[in-house]
């Protein structure tokens, strides 16, 4: 639960209007028990990546806004929490419904960031969050690997352990 004191401290770091609600609904939620998927697919997990893919896109994008790296770093993968869905969406829409306002940016980037368009790197945070959400999840795949000594030509994505 260590992870849950930084990122709500980091959340209201930012100043933005409406960032109370919605770590009250985080709180509410599964958002710092659950595991993120395929990847940090362990209680926590969603939290953790989270947390990681902030702590990069603050080094991939320094001159960027930092609450725009905050907002879209933690909450890129929001939408993952509960019951889930396809959590791009769901993740702007929670957002929304929750009274945080996003920039047209921040929306476009946490609504887009699973689209492999080359139009990724024309804005530098959407840059940002692609390299830091393939590595976070690249890390805990050599993680994986290590841990369970699994060859990486016959680590299967689909499978959960």
């Amino acid at each position: 639960m260590a992870n849950k004191e930084k990122i709500t401290n980091i959340l209201r770091s930012t100043g933005r209007p409406g960032m109370e609600d919605v770590i009250r609904q985080l709180e509410s939620s599964d958002f710092f028990t659950r595991g993120a998927g395929g990847h940090h697919n362990h209680v926590g997990g969603l939290a953790k990546h989270s947390l990681e893919v902030y702590r990069m896109m603050r080094l991939f994008a320094p001159f960027q806004p930092y609450d725009s790296k905050v907002i879209i770093g933690i909450f890129h993968d929001m939408g993952k929490i509960d019951k889930g869905g396809w959590h791009p969406w769901r993740s702007v829409k929670l957002l929304g419904e929750w009274g945080l306002k996003l920039t047209d940016e921040e929306y476009t980037v946490i609504f887009k960031h699973h689209r492999p368009d080359l139009h990724y790197f024309r804005s530098p945070l959407r840059r940002a969050l692609t390299m830091a959400d393939v590595l976070s999840a690249g890390w805990w795949k050599l993680w994986h690997w290590k841990k369970n000594n699994v060859p990486e030509e016959e680590y299967n994505e689909d499978d959960p352990h």
